[in-house]
């Protein structure tokens, strides 16, 4: 081992230490807040261990906030989004990346521009638009919306990941008589796995923890996610219940480290798949 490794991994350890305590820590303090009350979570040492470990938080979230039903509802949104982005994301890459027409460029160029729009310009325009349709307080509509606004990235990463692909597989294919849409699903998508996986699990993640949409087209308590249900333990003068609704926090937390955990390796794999070129 060179002296520069020598160094370097002892400084590399620590760091690596560093990071995850730093990551860790907001983690930890929501778990011992959302066992405590008020008094305890505001007194001098809000960063000590509880007094007494109060359980029924978690039971107070889930009957007074309804954080079951608004986890199953962001759950609902966010399987349903993603999907309608990977569905229209992959095929509008496939036709980015593997067809010679004139205007694929400016295509291109229309699609991943919407990465560059602020999210709150759209309000007003795309709550008068929701509002002619009767839209509000319908799933299809939180369903769609999500899916839209994923789409611009989805289609920039798996588009990129696609452009790497050799082309020789689509020449083998044609010669076997194989229809674009066998090519796509069959042989491409496969093979993009990385990108289409990592789109994926980005957007579940976004949908999920969405508010500002959930907050503007919801007004059912039925209907709500786990941000706005969430809201609930505030008070009307600005006073919140901070135990419930860190043990609330707590709840919904963990599916997502659960699902990241679980595809931890697709992601990094397919992080880099946008700085494929052609």
């Amino acid at each position: 081992m060179t002296l520069s490794r020598r160094i370097f991994a002892p400084v590399s350890y620590v760091f690596a230490i560093l990071c995850s305590a730093m990551f860790l820590y907001p983690l930890l303090f929501t778990f011992q807040a959302s066992l405590k009350d008020n008094t305890e979570i505001y007194n001098d040492q809000p960063f000590a261990m509880p007094v007494q470990w109060l359980w029924s938080n978690y039971s107070e979230a889930m009957r007074d906030g309804g954080i079951g039903r608004a986890v199953f509802n962001s759950a609902l949104y966010a399987a349903s989004g993603t999907a309608l982005a990977l569905l229209l994301g992959v095929m509008a890459a496939f036709a980015l990346s593997r067809f010679q027409y004139r205007l694929r460029n400016a295509a291109y160029l229309y699609f991943t521009t919407g990465l560059m729009i602020p999210v709150f310009s759209l309000i007003i325009p795309i709550s008068r638009m929701i509002g002619t349709v009767d839209g509000f307080n319908k799933h299809w509509t939180l369903i769609l919306l999500y899916g839209v606004f994923e789409l611009p990235f989805t289609i920039f990463l798996i588009t990129g990941y696609m452009k790497g692909i050799s082309r020789e597989l689509d020449e083998s294919a044609a010669v076997d008589g194989c229809p674009p849409a066998v090519l796509l699903f069959r042989i491409l998508l496969p093979l993009s796995m990385p990108a289409v996986s990592t789109a994926g699990i980005l957007a579940f993640f976004d949908i999920y923890n969405d508010l500002i949409w959930n907050v503007l087209l919801v007004s059912k308590d039925s209907m709500f996610n786990i941000s706005v249900a969430l809201m609930s333990f505030i008070g009307e003068h600005g006073t919140a219940r901070m135990g419930p609704m860190f043990a609330g926090i707590m709840i919904t937390i963990v599916p997502t480290i659960v699902v990241y955990l679980l595809f931890q390796e697709r992601v990094e794999s397919g992080l880099s798949a946008g700085a494929v070129k052609e």
